[in-house]
C-alpha cells in the first residue's frame, strides 16, 4: 500500500495540514521552498491550497473545530520556518535597492 509520505510534495503538504500532522512539516516545507522562486510562494501556493481544504471540509461539517486548530497549527510551523528565508530575501532586496538594512 502506497504511503501518503509517497505524495508528490505539494499533496503531502496538504495531507498534513488536513490530519494536523507536523512531524514531516518542515522536510516537505524545504522540498517546496526548494522548487520555487521565493519562499512566500510556498505559503501562497501548497500551504494555502491544503487550509483552503480544511476550511471547505469544516463548512461542510466533515471537519470540527479541535481538527481546523491542529491544522491551524501545522500551517504555524510551517510559516515559521519560512519566516527567516523571506527576512533573508527581504535584506537581500534592501541591500539590492541600496538601502542598508
Amino acid at each position: 500500500e502506497k504511503s501518503w509520505r509517497d505524495f508528490e510534495c505539494k499533496k503531502r503538504l496538504e495531507h498534513a495540514l488536513i490530519k494536523g500532522i507536523s512531524e514531516f512539516v518542515d522536510k516537505d516545507v524545504e522540498e517546496a521552498r526548494l522548487s520555487v522562486s521565493k519562499p512566500l510562494e510556498v505559503i501562497e501556493g501548497p500551504l494555502m491550497d491544503g487550509m483552503n481544504v480544511v476550511g471547505d471540509l469544516f463548512g461542510a461539517g466533515k471537519m470540527f473545530l479541535p481538527q481546523v486548530i491542529k491544522s491551524a497549527r501545522v500551517m504555524k510551523k510551517a510559516v515559521a520556518y519560512l519566516l527567516p528565508f523571506m527576512e533573508e530575501e527581504k535584506k537581500a532586496n534592501l541591500i539590492a535597492q541600496g538601502i542598508d538594512p
